[in-house]
């Protein structure tokens, strides 16, 4: 901190600062409030349309969401706010043509309002990306935006008309689709006007600039302040935005690198907002602090990497099943999330079981046993050779890539390869930061397996996730590619009645949870310790819907 960064106090002045800290209240109260990111994670890019590599929830949630508002915002039960979204309504009585009608109330910070041009800037710069380059945009494919999109065209200043190639399921299009899009200024972006790919490639190559942002119009709650690397995040509020306005002057989010680091900022008073780690759940109660728990709308996982030529094996259905019977999730949920979480077999979130089908309501596809799982590996051909199974000359051996910073995810990166073990699968276990780690997924000769966390169904609440498992989804990061699961994905989609929207939903899910394109981890729940010092926190903390320009003091 330079040396003008200090200021001296009087005796006094300390003392009220010391009750403000014990209090879990940082310094300036009502100008500044501070808020810890999940550990290990850091800030990498600020522009929303992101590429694969940096399509993390730590970007788009905590940062692109507060400076550019997307299209439509859904709220906690999965159903679009209007009063929250850009969009005032969304028609259609066909499922194939959609009628958008903005709030005229929204603008730009520079007075600029945002109207239909804005929509069709941010829709022909995604148009722009072949499927051919979908990791040019991590959320390629969700709710069929971009490739579903046939013509966009403007009505009126404040109106729109989107034209699909096909009739689709509504509530996917609107869901997942117009959340995706985020409308753009294009009167200070449109660098190369009728030339939306060269537009493109110059603003993602300043993706991560915080100058080029700083100067940047928005039209959300805050604005880029300053970013320092691997450090923190500082947001001002933004003094023209159209919505509820944060009535405080900063908002800094905070890097940590270990749960512990950010535990004890908690306990000293040095953040207001901030996740209890799971390791420490008897130490929940922090004094100046609130806990309460908020189970997560998102699938976890173990990725696989099915393009890697030195695991080959991973493409093999028998070595997937038997590593699924390695991970013993109700055993980890009961003790390294202290039963804070659910275990959970499939891509559909269990909890609420809103679009989860009957079958995985009453059925474990593949359920802990290490036994059954080396059984499995046997029948397959493999023999085991020194404590390793062999088949072919190949050896059974992989490299499970983790997170660091997060102990449950150690622990269960640690009971994994234990397990495995028993089976005659040899994992060697690469520690390493989230930020290393994620960068990696986009080289698919780099890596084997990973664990760092999941999908948040934040940008795509409707949990039929094209994105991930189809084999042209802008997230498949580990070249999963199954034709049927191709056909069930675009189901999902189809223009059909409530009921057989939802059979097919269910029919995806199953293939899902008994092909693993990925391994089913356990979804833990998000641990949240708020200053009593703050008001308004607790509907506006969820992953997805983070929204702390409603906190308060």
């Amino acid at each position: 901190m330079p040396r003008s960064a200090f200021f001296r106090l009087s005796p006094r002045l300390l003392v009220a600062a010391a009750l403000l800290t014990a209090a879990g209240l940082a310094a300036q109260p009502g100008s500044t409030i501070r808020f810890a990111l999940p550990a290990a994670t850091n800030i990498t890019y600020l522009f929303p349309i992101t590429p694969s590599q940096f399509y993390a929830s730590v970007n788009i949630h905590y940062v692109q969401s507060l400076l550019y508002r997307p299209l439509v915002f859904v709220n906690s039960k999965v159903q679009v706010n209007y009063t929250r979204s850009l969009a005032q309504s969304v028609k259609t009585a066909d499922g194939k043509h959609y009628f958008i009608t903005l709030n005229p109330k929204w603008r730009w910070s520079d007075g600029q309002p945002v109207t239909a041009k804005d929509v069709l800037f941010d829709i022909r710069l995604l148009r722009s990306i072949p499927a051919g380059k979908s990791n040019l945009f991590g959320g390629w494919g969700g709710g069929g935006v971009p490739n579903d999109i046939v013509s966009a065209r403007q009505l009126s200043r404040y109106r729109l008309e989107i034209t699909l190639n096909g009739r689709y399921n509504p509530q996917w299009f609107i869901l997942n689709g117009l959340s995706l899009i985020t409308p753009l200024p294009k009167q200070a972006w449109d660098r190369y006007p009728g030339h939306p790919a060269k537009t493109l490639a110059y603003l993602q190559a300043r993706g991560d600039s915080q100058s080029f942002f700083r100067s940047s119009p928005v039209d959300g709650p805050f604005k880029v302040s300053s970013l320092e690397l691997n450090k923190r995040f500082i947001f001002a509020a933004n003094p023209a935005y159209s919505g509820h306005r944060a009535d405080y002057q900063r908002l800094v989010l905070t890097y940590f690198t270990s749960t512990d680091a950010e535990y004890n900022a908690l306990r000293d008073g040095q953040i207001q907002v901030g996740y209890l780690p799971a390791h420490l759940y008897a130490q929940r109660q922090i004094s100046g602090f609130r806990f309460w728990s908020t189970p997560l709308w998102a699938m976890y996982y173990m990725d696989a990497n099915f393009k890697n030529r030195q695991a080959p094996e991973l493409a093999s259905l028998p070595v997937r099943q038997a590593l699924q019977m390695a991970i013993n999730q109700p055993g980890m949920v009961k003790a390294f999330l202290h039963g804070q979480g659910v275990a959970q077999y499939g891509p559909v979130p269990y909890v609420p079981p809103t679009y989860l089908s009957p079958y995985l309501k009453s059925t474990v596809p593949y359920p802990y046993n290490p036994r059954a799982g080396k059984r499995l590996l046997e029948a397959s051909g493999w023999s085991l050779q020194g404590g390793v199974m062999v088949k072919g000359g190949q050896r059974l051996v992989l490299n499970l890539a983790y997170a660091v910073g997060s102990q449950y995810i150690q622990l269960e990166a640690e009971a994994i390869a234990a397990a495995a073990a028993k089976e005659g699968i040899s994992v060697h276990l690469q520690p390493m930061p989230f930020g290393t780690l994620i960068a990696q997924l986009g080289k698919l000769q780099s890596w084997q397996l990973e664990l760092f966390g999941g999908w948040l169904y934040g940008t795509d609440p409707y949990p039929s996730n094209y994105q991930v498992f189809n084999s042209q989804g802008g997230s498949n990061r580990g070249g999963y590619d199954d034709p049927k699961m191709n056909q069930l994905t675009v189901q999902t989609h189809l223009y059909a009645s409530p009921s057989a929207s939802l059979q097919a939903l269910y029919r995806y899910q199953d293939y899902a949870a008994k092909t693993l394109p990925r391994l089913w981890m356990p979804v833990p729940d998000a641990l949240n310790e708020v200053s009593t010092g703050l008001h308004g926190v607790r509907g506006h903390l969820y992953i997805g819907r983070f929204s702390p320009q409603y906190w308060s003091f």
